[in-house]
């Protein structure tokens, strides 16, 4: 990963990250990382970098997608509750198993995750569990501001891959995001040339909106769709840049 920092000495300064600040930061495309906040435009993926855009869904504007109310219809057998974040040994043994099935990276657990090397939390945190019965079979966490949470990692079991628990739990946030009035649901980033962040889109397309970085603005997600970001990449503005100076030194 590539980006820019606050790091957690500022960030103690103003603590706890929550509120219109945490708003403000997540709209200025800050996230959080373990007790940092980051930006960045671009990150590294198996040698190779690509460009990101941060995404946003406008939770008044949202209109379910068939597919997202089948998601909700397929899971409605399970229970969830929506508590304070605490990370507790279920949630550690599931993250396990999670860490082997995905391809992507992670940090070994979900206390490095979240919080590194760090003892406590800046930022005001909840988890949502998914039960099936009395087994923990899938849970994400959240920090939230005054008019926005940012969904921060998420988990589930690889024998309930078929109930796509990971858009189920993007669901269940976006059912908080409404029943406390929250206008912005901040989903992370969308890469080009990688499909493994594509899911964060599906609840509906017209409500989401992106961050271009020059200018920063956030425009509607579906004007442009995934192939329409790529001429306002920050790597293609360079790569144009530096094939425009060899010709002219040629």
């Amino acid at each position: 990963m590539i980006g820019m920092y606050i790091n957690e000495d500022d960030l103690v300064l103003v603590a706890p990250v929550a509120g219109h600040l945490l708003d403000d930061y997540l709209a200025q495309g800050y996230y959080r990382y373990r007790q940092l906040l980051f930006t960045t435009f671009y990150i590294e993926y198996e040698g190779l970098l690509h460009d990101v855009f941060w995404l946003r869904t406008h939770v008044p504007s949202i209109k379910l997608s068939g597919s997202a109310n089948k998601v909700l219809k397929q899971n409605k057998s399970f229970t969830y509750t929506i508590i304070p974040l605490q990370v507790t040994p279920d949630m550690e043994d599931l993250f396990a198993l999670y860490r082997k099935h995905v391809s992507f990276e992670h940090a070994q657990t979900v206390h490095d995750n979240l919080f590194g090397e760090s003892r406590n939390n800046i930022f005001e945190s909840y988890v949502i569990k998914v039960f099936d019965g009395k087994q923990l079979i899938a849970f994400g966490c959240f920090d939230k501001g005054e008019k926005s949470i940012a969904g921060i990692l998420n988990a589930y079991h690889p024998n309930y891959k078929k109930y796509s628990l990971g858009k189920y739990l993007i669901l269940l946030k976006l059912q908080y995001c409404i029943h406390h009035q929250i206008t912005y649901y901040y989903t992370g980033y969308i890469g080009i040339g990688l499909h493994y962040f594509d899911y964060k889109v599906f609840p509906d397309e017209t409500a989401i909106q992106v961050l271009l970085h020059e200018p920063p603005i956030w425009v509607p997600y579906n004007k442009l769709g995934k192939s329409g970001l790529e001429e306002f990449g920050l790597l293609a503005h360079i790569w144009q840049a530096n094939e425009t100076k060899d010709e002219m030194e040629e």
